[in-house]
């Protein structure tokens, strides 16, 4: 999932689009500032070689343009090696994949097994469009970030010194017998004399999801949690009341209540708002659930007057008005202000059920539309499936990160990244 609370929809076999839907509710800002604020500067990391793949790709353009070539751009080559590097764990166990591979429909797809150069494995027609690396660039920065590059856009990042060795740690492991390095390996395959057939298994772990080195989960652990800022020390704090167990612990029983025992009631009351926040959303969603069933048979569109006597649909909107009501008293009882969200929830609860009917109508994203005092079906209309209904099936990084529907807030991918990095998990 992006940073913002999206949610993607697959088009139905009888559809020829293929638009995609978003709910948000004009709420993005609102939903990054509330993952920031739960588990800062994470991005939507979750687990080591996310940091890897990437950092080690500005170090390979480096190399490439040293030699006075004119190497693929950045992202190229980190779509290619992620790519790779996917595919063959894919390989492994086509039935039972591991969970951090992106790319299975197009791996799928090569039936014989003839993809495999760069030049084809950086296309997204033979991998995937939504890539670890657009996951991973916010969490890559200096600003806002974990601070190993400098710079706005991913093509034109510098590596800072940590971010090197981190490339580094990647890039030096040794492939195949006769001791050649993983850097030197893949300048070869950039260049296109590389052969994938009969690759030693050392090549699969080098480059795998599963399998980073050693000093690779050092630095990466140091820079989650070693460093002498605001926002390490509130990771640090979250990584303790996360624990170490296999298993996510409760967020409202297990997490917050561990937070307040620790003295950090502030950070505890911000997890809560941000909980509710989310609730806000998923009931917004199950109310547009129900608004486009009701609309779905009225070609014309539906009056208002209509809708706000549909049974169903005033469940959902009482449901919401709930939910928006209980995240301004937590957010009050915080001292926690965020406008856009405050200002949804404040509609939602002074209006009647017309107007949050409204309301919902403009916010759907040109899933509907107002004309005349009735809600129409909008641009990319189709009838949504609520919170508990819905299914994610866009084959990008968002749809199999731990917090896929954002509703943790990036706590289930720290606690996912803490168990890359120390399998022991958060001591």
């Amino acid at each position: 999932m992006s940073d913002a609370a999206t949610y993607w929809f697959s088009p139905a076999p009888s559809e020829v689009t293929s638009s995609r839907i978003s709910l948000d509710f004009d709420l993005r800002a609102a939903d990054l500032f509330f993952r920031e604020l739960v588990v800062p500067e994470l991005g939507r990391i979750w687990f080591a070689r996310q940091l890897s793949w990437p950092l080690a790709a500005l170090s390979l353009h480096e190399d490439l343009s040293s030699h006075g070539s004119n190497p693929p751009k950045p992202t190229a080559i980190c779509h290619g090696i992620e790519a790779l590097a996917c595919k063959l764990e894919y390989l492994v166990d086509p039935q039972d994949p591991s969970r951090r591979i992106l790319g299975r429909r197009a791996f799928g797809r090569d039936a014989e097994r003839e993809v495999w150069s760069f030049h084809r494995l950086r296309q997204a027609t033979n991998y995937v469009r939504n890539t670890h690396r657009q996951a991973a660039t916010r969490a890559l920065r200096v600003d806002g970030g974990l601070g190993f590059a400098s710079g706005s856009r991913f093509d034109l990042l510098e590596l800072e010194p940590v971010g090197r060795a981190l490339a580094n740690a990647f890039l030096e492991q040794c492939v195949g017998k006769g001791g050649t390095s993983l850097r030197k390996w893949l300048l070869g395959w950039l260049e296109g004399d590389r052969e994938i057939s009969g690759s030693p298994k050392t090549l699969l772990q080098a480059l795998s999801p599963e399998h980073a080195t050693d000093d690779e989960r050092a630095l990466v652990r140091s820079r989650l949690l070693g460093t002498s800022t605001s926002a390490s020390e509130k990771r640090q704090r979250m990584a303790r009341a996360i624990g170490g167990a296999g298993d996510l612990p409760s967020i409202e029983d297990g997490v917050v209540p561990r937070l307040r025992e620790a003295g950090h009631r502030e950070q505890a009351n911000e997890v809560v708002v941000a909980r509710a926040f989310g609730a806000v959303l998923d009931r917004a969603r199950d109310a547009v659930a129900s608004l486009t069933r009701a609309v779905e048979p009225g070609r014309g569109g539906v009056k208002l007057a209509t809708l706000a006597s549909d049974s169903a649909l005033k469940r959902s909107l009482k449901d919401l008005r709930t939910a928006s009501k209980n995240y301004v008293e937590k957010a009050n009882t915080a001292g926690v202000r965020e406008a856009t969200s405050r200002s949804f929830a404040d509609a939602v609860v002074s209006g009647d059920d017309t107007e949050a009917i409204r309301i919902l109508a403009r916010r759907s994203g040109e899933v509907l539309g107002l004309a005349d005092g009735s809600v129409t079906r909008g641009p990319l209309f189709r009838v949504v499936d609520g919170t508990d209904e819905a299914s994610d099936l866009e084959d990008g990084a968002a749809s199999i990160e731990p917090d896929r529907t954002g509703r943790t807030f990036r706590i289930a991918n720290l606690h996912s990244l803490l168990r890359d990095v120390d399998q022991r998990g958060a001591r």
